[in-house]
């Protein structure tokens, strides 16, 4: 494998994986480096091939996969097995809040009909206004309980994972993880402006298997409202993250506060973190 494949906010080129990433070589603000196929950033790993695996494994070094959806997610389309990686269940949020899922999608690609209904009827509950939706999500993923927690423990998975790499995903790989990774990489002590940067990347990957289902929807409905509603849900846009951030320096003040606080990622953990993950 190509080391452009894992350099500074570089896509890992997968058959089936089009959202993985490794965070290799993003900077943090004292101009220190994220060291590669360390930290890797996913959507599902279900669809991945023999090759696909074999990247991750061998060129990535892969240790452990810490695995954000919910258990039906999981049931529905479990990780397949690696020799010798560790696979960790820790759901950010619960069933209910989590609601249309990008499996749906990609299988209304391949025009399932129980897939393209599930995203209708998601998408036409939401009366035009996805973004309101998309605001209450970001809200849930740093002020719910249960989000607060499973993030907490996904700091600790970190430090307890060996010097292989460690990879995070959800099913996207936009949402759950596109939060996760913002607060790992502000702990990191890397700027803002790097973490929005990655986090609209995903943006890039997504956006051709986005737009052919928008299609398809608008097809079969002659609704274009209704194939832009469903567009806002599955790619992202900087005002999540913001809106992320928001949440947290209104209930908490800073988002230092929040980690310390809410999350019990101490001083003590940030640099051990630091120490574990950056070059130095």
């Amino acid at each position: 494998m190509n080391e452009k494949n894992t350099g500074s906010m570089g896509r890992i080129k997968l058959e089936k994986l089009h959202n993985t990433r490794d965070l290799g070589g993003l900077e943090t603000q004292d101009g220190k480096r994220i060291l590669p196929k360390r930290l890797i950033r996913s959507g599902t790993l279900y669809e991945a091939t023999g090759e696909d695996i074999r990247i991750l494994s061998d060129g990535c070094g892969l240790g452990t996969v810490i695995d954000f959806r919910t258990a039906t997610e999981r049931k529905q389309k479990p990780d397949p097995e690696m020799p010798g990686v560790r696979n960790i269940f820790n759901p950010i949020l619960d069933e209910k809040t989590v609601g249309i899922t990008f499996e749906e999608e990609q299988e209304a690609e391949e025009g399932e009909p129980d897939a393209i209904k599930s995203i209708l009827l998601h998408a036409s509950s939401l009366g035009g206004k996805p973004e309101s939706y998309v605001d209450r999500l970001y809200e849930d993923l740093v002020l719910n309980d249960h989000a607060a927690y499973s993030y907490s423990r996904f700091f600790d998975l970190l430090l307890e994972a060996d010097d292989r790499a460690v990879l995070w995903h959800c099913t996207a790989g936009k949402d759950r993880v596109g939060v996760g990774t913002a607060l790992l990489l502000t702990a990191l002590g890397v700027q803002r402006e790097t973490i929005i940067k990655d986090f609209v990347k995903t943006n890039d990957y997504v956006m051709e298997q986005v737009n052919l289902t928008c299609c398809l929807i608008e097809k079969e409905t002659g609704d274009r409202g209704l194939a832009d509603c469903v567009r806002v849900l599955f790619t992202v846009s900087e005002s999540y993250i913001l809106r992320a951030f928001s949440s947290i320096e209104q209930s908490f003040g800073t988002i230092d506060q929040y980690l310390t606080q809410r999350l019990f990622v101490t001083q003590e953990k940030r640099d051990a973190l630091r120490a574990k993950f950056l070059a130095q």
